[in-house]
This record gives C-alpha cells, sequence and structure tokens, in this order.
C-alpha cells in the first residue's frame, strides 16, 4: 500500500469503526484499513483487509460494509478481491496466491493510487450519472452509509438530550449554555474515539475535566455551569450517554456538523433567536452540482451571506479540503480553508453556532473560524462582501422588505424582495459558480423574469431544483434551488447553447432525499439562444410530453373563462344553507369535489350592491366548472364539473364557456380532458403549487379532435354516481368507466406509447379526486409498452402470447444477410 501512495499514516491496523448499517449499530475492527488522507473516515476508505478464519469470505465482507472502503481483500488460504456493495451481496473480483499480490498491485498501480479512488468516490457521489473510469467503486456506498450515520447520530444526540431533560424534570436548559456544552461534549468524544494524544490529558468519567480538556484544545472560553446543581448533573447524564454510544472513529466530521446543528436548533429555538437553517440534504445536492472538484481549490473563494447556522460553509469546507493534496498536512489543509471560506450573519447565535459547527468539521485542527457579524443590507456592504468571492452560497430570508426596512436601508422602490436582491447582488459579483434557495416563484413567476434572463446570460451550465413542501422541517416553505456555473466569457455574444437540467424532488420522495440527497428526477436539454435570453430555465417532468404535444393548439382556442364572485365582506358570511332574497344557487367551497360530479350547492348572495367582482356573468349558459385552489399535493390538481342548471360559483372556482356553440357531447368531452391525466400534469407542472392559474388553465393542450368517445361513458359514470345504492355497490364498475374516460382523452391525444407511459407512471402512489375506489392504471389493468385503449380491449392476454404473434422471427434469408453484414 505504502509503494501504492498510500501515507503510513493512513494506513490503520485494528482499526475500529461503527457498522452503521447493522440495526443495533456494534463496533467492528478491520485488521487492516487504508484511507486516501488522514484523518481516517468512511469517506476517504480505501481498502480493507481481513482474515477469514475459516468464514465464509462473503459473511467477512459484509461486516466490513459500514468502513467506506470499495475494495476488500479476505485472507485464508489464498487471497479473495471483493467489490464492496452497500444494499446487495458482495462481488468477487479474483482469487490470487499470496505470491502473486506483488504483481496484482504492479498491474493496478495507478487505478489503487488515493487520488484515483478518492476522485471516483468523490465524483460518484457528485453525480452518480458521470462514468466512473474505476468500475470497482460502487456510487451508492457513500450515500448509503452517510444516510445511516446522520440517522443515528441524530437519535443518539436526541437520546442524551432526553437524558438530560429527565434530570432537569421539566425546567428548560438556557440555550446558549446547551449549545456551547454539546459541542464541548461532541468534541471530546471524536477526540476520545480517534484516541487522539490530547483526550489522554482528562478524566472522561469527570464532565469538568472533559470541558476544561476542550476548552484548553480549542481555546474557547469556559461554559458558565453552576459547579453542582440540576444543570450540571444533566450535562453529566448526557455525557455519559454519548461516550457510551456509536464509535465516532470513523465518521467524517462534517457529519457531526450536520447533526449538530440540525438536532440542536430546533423550530422554536429559530423562533427565538431568528436563526434560520438549510437543510443539510439541500445544501449537500447545491454544492456537489457546482462540481468544485473541476477547479484548481486555490482559485476558489467560497462565501456565504446570511450564513444562519453555516450549513452551506460546513459542506463546502468538506468538498474542497477533499480536493487538497493528499501530502498536505492537516495544519497546511486549516490553513488554506479559513482563506478560502467565509460567512456573514446578522444574528450573533447564529455566528457562534455556525462557527462551533466549523471547528467540529475542521478536526483536528485547533480554532480560527470566526463567522463575521453584520447587517448586509446596509449601504454597499452585501456589494463589499461579495466583492473577490467565486462561489457564493446562499439561503436568504424570504420576506418581502417593509416599509421600514426600506427606509433604513435606502432602497430604491424596485428593490421589494430579499432573495431577489441577494441574487442580484451575487450576479453583479460575477463568480464562477452560484447556489441559492429561493421560494419556488423563482421557477415560473414573472417578479424573478429578469434574474432568470441574468442567469441564462451569465452561465453555460444551470440546474433548477424544485423541492418539495415541508423540505424545511415544520415550514410549510415553498422553495427552489437554482445551480449555476460555468461562466460565460464577457461580453459573449448570441447565438449560444445554455445547458439546462430540470430536477424534481417529488413529496412522496422527500424523506429519502433529507436522508439520502437522491432527486426524483432529472431532465436535461440543451437549449439554443438565437437572439436573447428568454430566463425559461425550467425544464418541467413530462418534457418530452409537452415537447410532443406543443404544436397542438391550446384552451384558450376554443374555451374562455372568468373567476367568482367576491363580496365587499367577508365570503364565510356570504352563503345560506336556506334560500334568502336575493340569494341565488351556487357552489361555495373547492373541499371534498369530486371530477364530473357537481359540487354540492348552496345559496349565494347575489345582490349586486354586496358584490365586488362577478356580477352580471352569463350564468344561464352551459359552463364547466373547475377549482382555482389545488385539490390536492399530488398531481391530480383539478376537478371540472358540467353545469347546465345557471349556478353562482364564488371566487374558489373558475367558469369555461364554450367560444362558439357547443352541444352536450362535446362539453362533456372537454369536461373528459380537463379531468385527465395530460390536463392534470400540465396545470401540476406549470401552475403555482396552492392555486391554479387561470393562464395556466388556457395553456392546456387540446387535442386535434375532441375525445367524443368519452361522453357517453361520462353519462353513464354520472347516472351511477347520482344513485346512491347503485353508487355503493358499482364501485368496480364507476372505476372501469372513469378508466375507458381516461382512454379515450389519451387516444385523442395520440401519444406514442413511450410518452402515454412515462405520463401515467408520474400519477403512481397519489390519490384521485375521486368519491369512489381508484387503482393506478398500471395497478389495474396491467400491460407493459401497450396503450390504456389497448389494455382495456381484450385483445392483448396478460400472458404475453400476443407478442409472439405479432413480432415473428426474422426469415433464415434475412437473418443470414444480417449477420454477413455485420461482420464488416
Amino acid at each position: 500500500m505504502e509503494e501504492t501512495g498510500y501515507a503510513s499514516a493512513a494506513i490503520r491496523r485494528g482499526y475500529a469503526f461503527a457498522d452503521v448499517l447493522e440495526q443495533n449499530t456494534s463496533t467492528r475492527h478491520a485488521d487492516l484499513a487504508v484511507f486516501t488522507q488522514t484523518p481516517p473516515s468512511y469517506r476517504s476508505a480505501a481498502f480493507a483487509a481481513a482474515e477469514g478464519k475459516g468464514r465464509r469470505p462473503e459473511d467477512v465482507v459484509t461486516e466490513h460494509r459500514a468502513l467506506g472502503a470499495p475494495l476488500m481483500f479476505v485472507i485464508d488460504d489464498n487471497i479473495s478481491l471483493w467489490q464492496v456493495h452497500p444494499d446487495k451481496p458482495p462481488r468477487l473480483i479474483d482469487t490470487y496466491s499470496t505470491d502473486a499480490i506483488p504483481a496484482l498491485f504492479d498491474q493496478h498501480r495507478s487505478d489503487w493510487h488515493p487520488e484515483a479512488i478518492r476522485r471516483a468516490k468523490s465524483i460518484g457521489a457528485v453525480d452518480q450519472a458521470i462514468p466512473i473510469q474505476l468500475d470497482f467503486v460502487d456510487a451508492g456506498l457513500l450515500p448509503a452509509i452517510e444516510g445511516e450515520i446522520h440517522v443515528k447520530l441524530d437519535r443518539l444526540l436526541a437520546e442524551a438530550l432526553e437524558a438530560a431533560d429527565a434530570v432537569m424534570d421539566g425546567k428548560q436548559l438556557d440555550d446558549r449554555i446547551l449549545f456551547r456544552t454539546v459541542f464541548r461534549l461532541l468534541a471530546a468524544k471524536v477526540l476520545q474515539d480517534r484516541e487522539h494524544n490530547f483526550s489522554a490529558d482528562w478524566d472522561t468519567s469527570n464532565l469538568s475535566s472533559v470541558l476544561s480538556g476542550i476548552e484548553k484544545y480549542y481555546n474557547l472560553g469556559a461554559v458558565s455551569l453552576p459547579p453542582r446543581g440540576e444543570t450540571k448533573d444533566a450535562f453529566v447524564a448526557a455525557w455519559e450517554h454519548l461516550r457510551t454510544g456509536i464509535n465516532f472513529s470513523n465518521i467524517s466530521s462534517d457529519d457531526l456538523a450536520f447533526v449538530y446543528e440540525n438536532t440542536l436548533v430546533t423550530p422554536e429555538t429559530r423562533k427565538h433567536f431568528g436563526t434560520h437553517s438549510t437543510p443539510r440534504q439541500v445544501a449537500e445536492y447545491i454544492v456537489r452540482g457546482l462540481e468544485l472538484w473541476r477547479h484548481d481549490p486555490a482559485t476558489l473563494h467560497v462565501y456565504e451571506p446570511f450564513a444562519g447556522a453555516g450549513v452551506f460553509l460546513v459542506s463546502a469546507l468538506r468538498h474542497i479540503k477533499e480536493n487538497l493534496p493528499s501530502r498536505w498536512s492537516e495544519r497546511e489543509r486549516h490553513d488554506f480553508l479559513l482563506n478560502h471560506i467565509s460567512g456573514d450573519e446578522k444574528d450573533p447565535f447564529a455566528c457562534e453556532v455556525a462557527t462551533l459547527s466549523l471547528i467540529l468539521a475542521d478536526y483536528p485542527n485547533h480554532n480560527g473560524w470566526h463567522i463575521r457579524e453584520t447587517d448586509l443590507y446596509t449601504k454597499n456592504t452585501l456589494d463589499e462582501r461579495m466583492r473577490g468571492k467565486n462561489v457564493i452560497l446562499c439561503n436568504p430570508p424570504f420576506e418581502a422588505f417593509l416599509a421600514d426596512e426600506r427606509a433604513l436601508y435606502s432602497l430604491p422602490d424596485e428593490t421589494y424582495s430579499k432573495p431577489m436582491l441577494a441574487l442580484s447582488k451575487a450576479l453583479d459579483a460575477k463568480p464562477l459558480a452560484l447556489g441559492f434557495v429561493l421560494p419556488r416563484p423563482f421557477i415560473l413567476g414573472n417578479q424573478y423574469s429578469k434574474l432568470r434572463r441574468r442567469i441564462e446570460e451569465t452561465f453555460g451550465e444551470v440546474e433548477v431544483v424544485e423541492l418539495p413542501d415541508r423540505t424545511f422541517g415544520a415550514s410549510d416553505i415553498e422553495a427552489a434551488a437554482v445551480i449555476a456555473r460555468e461562466p460565460r466569457p464577457e461580453n459573449a455574444a448570441v447565438p449560444f447553447y445554455t445547458h439546462l437540467t430540470g430536477t424534481t424532488v417529488s413529496g412522496r420522495e422527500r424523506l429519502d432525499f433529507l436522508k439520502m440527497g437522491r432527486a426524483t428526477d432529472h431532465r436535461k436539454v440543451k437549449r439554443y439562444v438565437t437572439d436573447h435570453a428568454s430566463g425559461n430555465l425550467w425544464v418541467p417532468p413530462l418534457n418530452d410530453v409537452w415537447e410532443y404535444l406543443s404544436a397542438y393548439k391550446k384552451l384558450d382556442s376554443i374555451m374562455r373563462g372568468s373567476r367568482g364572485l367576491e363580496w365587499t365582506y367577508s365570503q364565510s358570511e356570504a352563503f345560506s344553507e336556506e334560500q334568502q332574497e336575493g340569494y341565488k344557487l351556487g357552489v361555495y367551497n373547492r373541499r371534498n369535489i369530486a371530477q364530473f360530479q357537481t359540487p354540492p350547492r348552496v345559496w349565494l348572495d347575489y345582490r349586486e350592491e354586496n358584490i365586488r367582482v362577478g356580477y352580471g356573468q352569463e350564468w344561464d349558459e352551459t359552463k364547466i366548472i373547475i377549482n382555482s385552489g389545488r385539490r390536492g399535493r399530488g398531481p391530480w390538481r383539478m376537478a371540472a364539473s358540467l353545469d347546465s342548471a345557471g349556478l353562482l360559483y364564488t371566487q374558489q372556482f373558475y367558469g369555461f364557456w364554450p367560444l362558439e356553440k357547443m352541444d352536450r357531447a362535446s362539453l362533456l368531452a372537454i369536461t373528459a380532458l380537463l379531468n385527465g391525466p395530460v390536463a392534470n400534469a400540465f396545470i401540476a407542472l406549470h401552475s403555482p403549487q396552492k392555486v391554479i392559474r387561470k393562464g395556466a388553465i388556457y395553456d392546456i393542450p387540446v387535442p386535434p379532435s375532441l375525445p367524443y368517445a368519452a361522453a357517453p361513458h361520462i353519462e353513464e359514470y354520472l347516472a351511477l354516481c347520482g344513485n346512491v345504492e347503485l353508487f355503493t355497490n358499482n364501485e368496480e364498475r364507476l372505476e372501469k368507466l372513469l378508466t375507458k374516460i381516461d382512454a379515450a382523452v389519451l387516444d385523442a391525444y395520440d401519444l406514442p406509447p413511450r410518452l402515454e407511459a412515462q405520463l401515467l407512471s408520474y400519477f403512481v402512489g397519489f390519490k384521485r379526486p375521486v368519491k369512489h375506489r381508484w387503482t393506478h392504471w398500471d395497478e389495474a389493468f396491467p400491460g407493459p409498452g401497450l396503450r390504456l385503449s389497448e389494455r382495456l380491449s381484450g385483445k392483448f392476454d396478460d400472458r404475453g402470447a400476443w407478442i409472439s404473434e405479432i413480432l415473428k422471427p426474422l426469415p433464415d434469408k434475412e437473418a443470414a444477410l444480417l449477420r454477413e453484414w455485420g461482420t464488416w
């Protein structure tokens, strides 16, 4: 190993590590563990070796998965070499005699060099789609270990805090003392488990000795704990739980920093101190996407304004540190990072948390980190602090500027949004790369159009990430992220190409993303800009479907819409269950509405003097009523129904009338379109999360010929829905009728089978807004490779025998000619 380039300090005998991939997280020992750099951790593990002692080699390898090494030798009569996988059996590469080992290393000297393995592991974690030349490195091993480590560290720290709370017996620990003391305890456990020389100077069973030892090591002030009493006893209990918990020796220091911030900064703490933060995997995803490994680290100067608890900085620290020369000492790396990573924050408590997080992440180095406390909105401060910084990472406050803030900071009138100002200033700094967390309207909202154009004009590679609700803990904030890199040359002329990536993290896979950092879907396009940048950075899911349908006419070519009634007083007082003078029948609330079925009717106030918007519409004309707010969190957003009874409707609905006179069958066909998968997917992807824009409905593609075949099925469906007794006994019939309606709609759109399959799979796992059982088409009517109408036709059995009937083998003569041609 030394001859292959590994430092002697990175080669460990009897190395202890926590088996986080095992349920009980026992501590195991590798006879030999080899790392690409120090300090060792699962991120830098390259090789392991262990004696088999008569056991099955596969079992020995499996027990060492959590070490993080992609390759492992098992030594028995012969030596077997294995590739390590996180979630499947290890793969035997080959078996060798002892005498063959020197030649094996000579053969693989370049592939097994620490820089080669370090690069393969780090790039594989950035993007598993990037081909890795070293095919023995499983790119999924690191994320699997990392995810389990964070879960178990969070649990350990939470349990330690529970032990402290039990001693306090309902009394509250001071938040500042809690943060400062827990940092010292975590740092002490790191030094203890890694058998650092300094840890020999304290008595691990004595809390005061441990605290003073860490304060001396990091040159920190003393925590003001009372010499005795509940507070000290609480931290004694916490330390006892921590020091006997999961072994920290193989855990990356930045993992500890992330969990320290995430577990301790509770919603109550954030509210009390105004401390905001970025979820670890959001920060990791953004920093990975910047591909900092492509740059010489010496050229990078990372800056995080509005640093909060410093999660972006911790992530950037690791990514840059991994690319520093392996020959450098820890002191050299530390000094380099201090000069290339910086941040600012207004809140003094957040500055302290961020600083302590960076100290943890930079083990085993002493202190030196400092997050500057400053108000970045004061005149020119943001410009000055960004000057000279070429990697800008930011999760700014999302609020608009209040009138008193606008006056305090002398802001121009057009500067109404804090995130817009931060992004604009970042673009002014002309960085190499930027990564921002932004409000969801950044994706499509008109207010961000100018900034999107600037990004497109500035960078050649742009990724926009749609984040689901509740990504930010208990907050229901709707957010997106933008990752931009590869700046264009100054005054780059059009035409030019922009490489765009649209990434979605679905609500169903939110927890997987927060644990493993895996997005649901990526769509990539190369957009050619011939005149000027459009600012259209978003590549929506099902992009191929929308490209295919882009030539179709839109709904606004056949329908016109109008929002419902608004009153001069509260809407909650504008309806009645009983008829009153000046009231007319209408629909009031979008909750619990169902597709095709008319919503429950109430009496609405239709006295002109009380109506602010909507009086005098053509209520008596047959129309289609659609909810104006989303029907659910998933892709099923709309429930449309045909109204020929002249109903009123509130602002919670839209009404749509045909531009030209249509018969009932045509209007039912349009209702089928609006309730179908194309229209609902389109609205889910082209309208804000909680509301449905009328303009987005207008843009729904309409097939060349309406699905008239759906009309009789809708009539039968409505008849069954209207009969309570038949309804309750005909769920299967209702479900099949609904599928027939959808099949007619899809046939009208005439999507290629591949695109139809993509469209239908978008709805997997989501509840449809109907009042009977509904099972996804692929489950209720399976038939891979078939259109929905083909599955319902009965022409194709479920055994697949029809395939051999349609796909006949080539005649022997033609097959022979093809074989002959293939040899040229």
